[in-house]
């Protein structure tokens, strides 16, 4: 028997992106704020959304159950300390957002033979409206509907091995958000493995605005981020739509932010070589203050033209890299 195996009536989750969804829509409302203080313990929202984005990568597609990962494996994919995975996890609990179906057991210091982490099954918290018992006596003193009553109408049944149908795109993603994130991709090591239609979602869903912040300006922030926690940037990451959401969650991307004016890629009019602008304003001075001026504004103006052709040749060669990173990052994404 599998670990943590349980029977078919343990609650299972909606999908993957519904659970995360919720639980964010959740994790950013008060209740996160109550729910820590009778708990007595103490975690940020996106600390929380991370290390439950790793917990659901690891829960069966279908239904949220059988997570079995280590304490110490998420606080290193993350880069935080283990008492905070023990406080996630407590708060998960309470909230009823996950149910630990088996206890781990062993230490560091224990043999890998034996030990054994938590199992949890992620599962979808259930509303319940305007819920009130019968009262006593009435409807209570009537005998209950039987199977074979008028009144008991048969229900349909469902098939559960049916795979539900796959909503395709029907409009295509910005294309400014495209490009940031093709550019994001080259500059970034690992997040090439993923789709980046994934990449693209997880900037719309961070708030970035690709009129704003370039790629370069996002890894800096990245790397600031990391310098300030402590953290390093893994070398294998097995979902870096996830990965790159719990990273950029943390930081603020509002348009009122400034960015950082020393990471601002290089536009194509710095492209020209300091010696050609300087011999460029030297022939325009003895244009007009030396003698020979007609052969003088003839040399300024080739090499104007000369400096101007080198700029557009350059920003020719960076756009079509881009478009190229970018063709080869989509793949053949229908949508």
């Amino acid at each position: 028997m599998r670990a943590g195996a349980t029977s078919a009536s343990t609650p299972v989750w909606t999908s993957r992106d519904g659970w995360l969804s919720s639980l964010r829509t959740w994790a950013h409302s008060r209740a996160l704020g109550a729910l820590c203080a009778a708990e007595r313990v103490s975690i940020t929202a996106p600390t929380l959304l991370a290390i439950a984005t790793v917990m659901a990568e690891h829960a069966d597609h279908a239904t949220g159950r059988h997570v079995a990962i280590t304490r110490a494996t998420i606080a290193e994919r993350i880069g935080c300390d283990v008492r905070t995975v023990t406080a996630a996890w407590r708060v998960l609990r309470a909230a009823e957002w996950a149910v630990e179906a088996q206890r781990g057991h062993g230490s560091p210091g224990t043999p890998s033979a034996g030990r054994r982490p938590s199992v949890y099954h992620l599962i979808s918290r259930r509303r319940v409206s305007d819920f009130h018992l019968p009262p006593s006596g009435g409807s209570n003193s009537l005998p209950p509907v039987r199977t074979h009553s008028p009144s008991a109408h048969p229900r349909p049944h469902k098939n559960l091995s049916a795979k539900p149908t796959r909503h395709w795109r029907t409009t295509p993603r910005p294309l400014p958000v495209q490009r940031l994130a093709a550019q994001l991709v080259a500059r970034s090591h690992g997040l090439g493995q993923g789709h980046i239609g994934g990449i693209c979602d997880t900037i719309t869903a961070a708030g970035i605005d690709p009129n704003v912040w370039s790629a370069q300006q996002i890894t800096n922030a990245l790397n600031r981020d990391m310098r300030r926690c402590g953290w390093s940037w893994p070398n294998h990451i097995e979902r870096p739509a996830a990965f790159l959401s719990s990273r950029l969650q943390r930081l603020d991307w509002t348009p009122h932010t400034p960015p950082d004016a020393t990471t601002r890629q290089p536009s194509a009019s710095t492209t020209a070589t300091p010696t050609e602008h300087a011999r460029a304003r030297e022939a325009g001075r003895a244009a007009l203050n030396g003698p020979g001026h007609a052969a003088a504004r003839a040399q300024a103006a080739r090499l104007t033209r000369r400096a101007a052709q080198r700029r557009t040749t350059a920003a020719a060669a960076q756009t079509a890299a881009i478009d190229t990173a970018l063709r080869r990052a989509r793949g053949g994404d229908p949508g």
